[in-house]
C-alpha cells in the first residue's frame, strides 16, 4: 500500500498502518473525537469552537489520513476491510479503522462526525454561511429570482453533464456528477414546492444502496471531495463538490439531507446511541428558536428527529430557556420504574410488594 501524494501534498509520505510500526493515522482520527467529546460541553462560544475543528478535520483529512477517500469511499473500503478479514489483519485493520471509529462513537455520543468532523459537511456550512448573509431567510421562503437562479444553474448543469457524455466517455467511477445532478434537481423542486423536504430524505437510502451494489461488484464510484484525497487527475469528483457548495446556498446542508450514504447509515444508528439532544417540554416556550437555528431541519416545534439530526449542538446553544439538552437515554431507560407483577402473573410462593 503505497499511495501517491495527493495534490495538496500529505505531511507524511505513506499511510501509517497501526499494527506495522506506528499510530499516527489511527491516533490523528481518535484525536479529532476526542477532541469533539471533551469540549462539547463547553457552554460558551461552542459554535465557534466547532468551526475550529472543523478547520482542524481539514487538515487531518486532507493531509494526514490515507484510508479515507470521501463518503463513498469508506462505504467501499470498509467492505473491502472486511473482505480482507482472516487473511491480512494489518491490511484489514487499515481499512476498517476509520469506519469502525465513527461507528463505535456514534453508538456512545450520537452522530458528532457528521456535525463536527465530516470534510463534505463542514464544506456545506461555508457555502451556508454565504447563504445567510446573500439570501436572509424569508417566511415565504425564496423569491422567484431565486427560485429562476437554482433552476437555471440546474439546466446549466445538466445541459454540461450531457455535453461531456456526448464528447467523451464517460466511466462508471465519474457517476458522482450524476449525484451532483440529482442534488441540483431535488433542490429545485423542494424549493419551488413540487416536492416536500422530509420525505424526499428517504433518497439516502437509494444511495447507500447504490454505492453498497458498485461497491460488491467492484466497480468503483468516486466521492464528492475525492480530488483532495489522492493524486489522479479527478476533474468529476471537483465538479461535483463545486455543485454541492452551489446547491448549499439555497437548501443549507442539502447533500447531507438528501443524498449522503452515509449520513444514512449514521441516521439509523443514531436511533440507538447512548447520547441524543431530548426537550424539556415544562421549559419550552415555543419561540421555535430551535426549529430556524438547525442546519438540517431536523427539528419541528422542538422535537428532534433523531434520524436527521446531526449532533451540531446549534439548538441547545440558541435556547433562550434550557428546554433542550443532552441525556444519557441508556442511564434513562435504566432507571425506569418496573411494572410490578400482577396477581395473574405473579410467581407461586412469590409475594407482592407493597
Amino acid at each position: 500500500m503505497q499511495p501517491e501524494r495527493a495534490p495538496l501534498g500529505k505531511v507524511f509520505n505513506v499511510p501509517f498502518l497501526s499494527l506495522d510500526g506506528t499510530s499516527v493515522e489511527m491516533a490523528s482520527l481518535l484525536f479529532l473525537f476526542l477532541v469533539v467529546l471533551a469540549i462539547s460541553g463547553a457552554k460558551r462560544h461552542r459554535q465557534w469552537i466547532r468551526r475550529g475543528v472543523q478547520l482542524l478535520s481539514f487538515f487531518v483529512f486532507f493531509y494526514v489520513v490515507y484510508s479515507c477517500l470521501g463518503v463513498f469511499g469508506m462505504i467501499r473500503n470498509g467492505l473491502y476491510g472486511l473482505t480482507l478479514v482472516g487473511s491480512a489483519y494489518s491490511e484489514s485493520f487499515y481499512w476498517l479503522a476509520l469506519p469502525m471509529v465513527i461507528i463505535a462513537v456514534t453508538f456512545l455520543h450520537g452522530p458528532v462526525f457528521c456535525g463536527w468532523i465530516c470534510p463534505t459537511g463542514s464544506l456545506q456550512d461555508i457555502s451556508g454561511w454565504l447563504r445567510k448573509r446573500l439570501f436572509p431567510p424569508r417566511p415565504q421562503g425564496l423569491s422567484r429570482r431565486q427560485l429562476i437562479g437554482i433552476a437555471v444553474a440546474s439546466a446549466a448543469f445538466i445541459t454540461t453533464l450531457i455535453w461531456l457524455g456526448a464528447k467523451k466517455k464517460m466511466f462508471v467511477e465519474d457517476s458522482s456528477l450524476h449525484w451532483g445532478a440529482m442534488l441540483l434537481l431535488l433542490c429545485c423542486l423542494v424549493l419551488a414546492g413540487v416536492i416536500d423536504d422530509i420525505p424526499t430524505r428517504r433518497l439516502r437510502l437509494f444511495s447507500l444502496g447504490a454505492i453498497f451494489f458498485t461497491a460488491v461488484s467492484h466497480m468503483v464510484v468516486t466521492s464528492p471531495v475525492h480530488f483532495a484525497f489522492t493524486s489522479r487527475d479527478d476533474p468529476a469528483s471537483a465538479l461535483t463538490t463545486l455543485v454541492i457548495l452551489v446547491a448549499g446556498t439555497f437548501v443549507l446542508r442539502s447533500w447531507c439531507r438528501y443524498l449522503c450514504p452515509w449520513g444514512h447509515f449514521i441516521g439509523f444508528l443514531h436511533r440507538f446511541s447512548r447520547m441524543r439532544i431530548m426537550l424539556d417540554k415544562s421549559r419550552c416556550n415555543s419561540c421555535g428558536v430551535c426549529d430556524t437555528s438547525c442546519d438540517v431541519a431536523a427539528i419541528k416545534n422542538g422535537v428532534i428527529r433523531t434520524s436527521h439530526c446531526q449532533m451540531c449542538h446549534a439548538c441547545i446553544d440558541h435556547c433562550s430557556t434550557s428546554a433542550l439538552a443532552m441525556v444519557d437515554v441508556w442511564a434513562l431507560g435504566s432507571k425506569q420504574p418496573q411494572p410490578k407483577p400482577s396477581p395473574e402473573t405473579q410467581v407461586p410462593g412469590e409475594k407482592l410488594s407493597a
